[in-house]
């Protein structure tokens, strides 16, 4: 059982603490560990240490071999170019069949989700690979909507195939990637309709047969790498595309299977997720601030120096750092990427 952590994305939304430099999985937002370590204390007791890989950006090297000192060098997997998730992946199963047996198994884990139900998400993990090694599917472990997100995607369960432990395991449906607010709120209603979380966990031989029959593009520029980490002129013959597009969409849905679970799961993608994931009763406020009738509101201050001193205000955001300001609608997550694009 092997456990890949994907640490490349940007997290442009919640800048300013997150920036390309020093993206959001490097950060702390829920005491003193950051997103990525404490999804690696997460799968820390499931497995050996030299089974667990973390992908990213060759660019954050530094970043991560200072915040995993004990983790090996072998065990980084650096990508030369950003090209979406399918390439990254598909370059890193590369990588970790190159270490492993065929038949072991892999799961997906993402560098910057929060998870309050540590112990539901261990023995999930555990059931799905289980169940991916058994019955060679893939396995994805969701969760029921906590509110009607039209900002992440959704999976519609069918079936139920059967039961083990304490764990239902269903045929998928289909998948609705970030549906309109309205198709949210009827989503929200219904038990069939889940948050795509991206755990998948697969056997490693299951994925490159996907791969091959669904994205040959991707399968040979996967199979055609001499060296990790690659020269940037072999990781740019990946297409831009996310996995979900290259394979997921593409797959018989019978060989796709959910475990639905109860992860206390937030992929802290906004503000406002944020903000849901941590507030304490009407507000999320944290560093040097001085409040008086705030409601509704996410209050940051990262920065030593100054005090934020908020009156009367209701549904903003406020993040202070050391060289930026964002004041906001806690709403305002699309008019926040395009104000910064």
């Amino acid at each position: 059982m092997k456990f890949l952590i994907l640490a490349g994305g940007k997290g442009t939304r919640l800048w300013p603490i997150s920036t390309d430099d020093s993206p959001k999985q490097f950060h702390s937002f829920k005491g003193e560990k950051t997103l990525i370590q404490l999804a690696y204390e997460r799968i820390k007791p499931l497995c050996k240490l030299e089974d667990i890989f973390i992908s990213s950006n060759l660019n954050y090297k530094e970043i991560l071999e200072k915040q995993f000192p004990n983790l090996p060098k072998e065990n980084f997997i650096y990508e030369p170019l950003r090209k979406d998730t399918a390439p990254c992946i598909a370059y890193s199963m590369k990588y970790i069949q190159s270490k492993t047996s065929e038949d072991d198994t892999v799961s997906i884990i993402y560098a910057d989700h929060l998870i309050q139900n540590v112990l539901e998400f261990q023995n999930a993990l555990v059931k799905a690979n289980e169940v991916a090694q058994k019955d060679n599917k893939f396995l994805i472990i969701e969760v029921k909507a906590k509110f009607a997100n039209p900002n992440l995607g959704y999976a519609k369960i069918n079936k139920l195939i059967k039961e083990e432990d304490e764990f239902s395991i269903y045929e998928l449906d289909h998948f609705t990637e970030k549906p309109d607010q309205q198709t949210a709120n009827e989503y929200l209603k219904s038990y069939k309709y889940l948050w795509n979380t991206g755990y998948y966990v697969w056997k490693i031989s299951h994925f490159f047969e996907e791969l091959k029959n669904h994205a040959p593009e991707i399968y040979n520029a996967a199979e055609n790498i001499t060296s990790f980490p690659c020269k940037e002129e072999e990781y740019d013959k990946f297409p831009k595309i996310s996995l979900d597009y290259a394979i997921i969409e593409k797959m018989n849905p019978k060989d796709i299977w959910i475990i639905p679970s109860d992860l206390g799961w937030s992929d802290i993608g906004t503000w406002q997720s944020l903000f849901h994931e941590l507030k304490q009763e009407d507000n999320f406020i944290e560093g040097n601030v001085g409040d008086l009738n705030v409601n509704n509101s996410l209050i940051i201050n990262k920065n030593q120096e100054i005090r934020i001193n908020a009156i009367n205000i209701n549904n903003l955001a406020v993040v202070l750092t050391e060289k930026e300001l964002l004041v906001c609608d806690l709403n305002s997550d699309n008019l926040l990427k395009k104000y910064l694009n």
